[in-house]
């Protein structure tokens, strides 16, 4: 019950992996999320493109039709485990005269070096099944479960910059509260 030993069928009993820990006050960078763990992160870009918004990111970031976003889908590691499969979504206009490289490795670090302050954020999480595709990125079962994270960034300007959907691998993540 407390999680330090893990069953796995067909293989015995073991010490359970302590899992990445995000704690649920706002704004995180899954780089120094990580780092502060002492792992060290990565990330593999799956898709990384300039497109016209969908409807639910026109309504996240305040944007219209007419703007571009940049939508990058990466697979995060920590230690060369996957643990998330992310759909981050920012204004192009934002990050159109950043790198492939300093977008795609810790788009946070490259905003404030840039001198962008990051404001708040809003989270949502959920749980949920793992589909076929996420399964694979994740290197779980089909059908485990994963935590949904949704979440929108603000500049401290209040402009909202980034859109993020996230799907954990539940069995390697876990969010937690303190008040």
């Amino acid at each position: 019950d407390e999680g330090i030993l893990e069953r796995r069928v067909g293989s015995g009993t073991f010490v359970a992996r302590k899992k990445v820990q995000e704690k649920m006050s706002g704004i995180t960078s899954f780089t120094e999320l990580t780092r502060a763990q002492g792992k060290v992160p990565s990330s593999k870009t799956v898709s990384y493109r300039v497109t016209t918004p969908s409807l639910s990111e026109m309504e996240k970031l305040h944007l219209d039709e007419k703007q571009l976003v940049l939508r990058m889908e990466r697979i995060r590691y920590a230690d060369q485990t996957p643990i998330c499969f992310e759909v981050a979504t920012v204004p192009h206009q934002l990050v159109q005269n950043f790198s492939k490289e300093e977008v795609t490795s810790s788009l946070y670090h490259v905003l404030e070096e840039h001198g962008y302050a990051i404001g708040h954020a809003q989270q949502k999480v959920s749980a949920m099944l793992a589909s076929e595709k996420i399964a694979e990125y994740l290197k779980i079962k089909r059908g485990e479960a994963i935590l949904r994270l949704h979440q929108v960034t603000w500049l401290t300007d209040q402009r909202p910059f980034e859109y993020v959907r996230t799907q954990y691998a539940g069995e390697r993540f876990e969010f937690y509260l303190e008040k």
